[in-house]
């Protein structure tokens, strides 16, 4: 197709409701090889559920060219504490164009479409292509998010057959090792628990204020996102101290092959209370081991950006791999917070990998 004839009829709108069906048809040939993002218990999770989504504005601007989608900006949005005060912004997930219609430009009047509303803008694990055109249009680049990792068994991690897995796993039993938890570790309780009750938002008051800027996690936004994701189940470890809770980390166990244990597991987020934090902390990650440890998964990894959280993952035996997705922001509100990396706190369950990663159970 000519460049010029693909100008002709191109223009930039927000997704409707009723079109969803219509962007199914553009994710299949823009991801052929994954079905999952096309489902439409996913779309209509992803794109009509968040409790931050007016169904009716729905937070998605694709490219039309004769009135075919060829293009996207899907976005989440969320709350975003920002110093003392509190904004609406987005994450851009999605951003794709099909092949044919790349180098014209679209991407960018994509994205400064979504802008028009959303003077906040953040975007975590993008590729080269993306980089640069976020780039040409003023973003901060603010480094990126940590990975890190842990392995325990490595034959469940390597995903050999029976035999060799075991003897795999006998090999690398060291790499078990729980440090002994100190006596004062005592006064926490861990309660494994499927409910977000207002514990949860009374947790989040408390513990934010040692951040200038994070993702608000109220219970609804944490229930969409862990609680009502199809074709995944997160486990949720509670740390009560006295009844109270003190802090939370959800898990994400990989399905392993056929009766194989899990490949990986994931903590895919973890929230301290601002007091007694590296003890809290520890008690989590402990418990997050040890739950990882009893269902034999082949290693632990986690996403953050979070100096105290690091430091204590370097302290129970993680170790910070080269992988980091990167990380930019745009905001006309509030950029002398926002644009230093240092103010963020950042986890798994911010970035798209917590969302595109494969279900761990069946699907419709």
């Amino acid at each position: 197709m000519p460049t010029s004839s693909v100008r002709m009829g191109i223009e930039i709108v927000r997704l409707r409701r009723e079109q969803l069906s219509e962007l199914g048809s553009f994710l299949k040939l823009a991801y052929p090889d994954e079905q999952r993002k096309r489902l439409p218990d996913y779309l209509e999770w992803y794109f009509l559920n968040n409790p931050h989504t007016d169904p009716e504005r729905l937070p998605l601007w694709v490219a039309t060219n004769e009135n075919e989608i060829v293009g996207q900006v899907a976005t989440i949005p969320v709350d975003l504490k920002a110093g003392s005060a509190s904004t609406k912004a987005i994450w851009i997930l999605e951003f794709i164009l099909l092949p044919e219609f790349r180098g014209q430009g679209l991407g960018k009047r994509l994205v400064l479409k979504a802008g028009e509303e959303y003077s906040t803008m953040i975007t975590l694990g993008i590729n080269e292509a993306s980089t640069r055109v976020f780039t040409s249009l003023g973003w901060k680049a603010l480094g990126g998010i940590h990975r890190y990792h842990r392995m325990l068994f490595a034959g469940s991690a390597a995903q050999t057959p029976p035999p060799l897995r075991a003897a795999l796993d006998v090999l690398s039993s060291p790499l078990r090792i729980v440090p002994r938890p100190p006596k004062r570790s005592s006064r926490y309780e861990i309660g494994h628990d499927t409910t977000f009750g207002p514990e949860m938002d009374e947790l989040w008051e408390r513990a934010s204020t040692q951040w200038p800027v994070a993702v608000r996690r109220e219970r609804k936004f944490l229930s969409w996102q862990f609680l009502q994701q199809p074709g995944k189940k997160f486990e949720v470890l509670k740390l009560f101290e006295k009844g109270k809770l003190v802090g939370y980390a959800a898990m994400f166990f990989r399905k392993g092959q056929g009766i194989a244990p899990p490949p990986k597991a994931a903590i895919s987020d973890l929230v301290y209370g601002a007091s007694n934090q590296d003890e809290v902390i520890d008690a989590l990650l402990g418990a997050a081991v040890q739950l990882a440890i009893a269902r034999r998964a082949g290693s632990l990894v986690t996403d953050v950006l979070d100096a105290r959280l690091e430091a204590r993952l370097k302290a129970r035996g993680f170790w910070r791999i080269a992988n980091s997705p990167r990380f930019m922001a745009s905001s006309r509100e509030f950029p002398d917070v926002l644009y230093r990396p240092e103010n963020w706190y950042l986890t798994r369950a911010d970035s798209d990998v917590s969302i595109f990663e494969d279900p761990n159970v069946a699907e419709n």
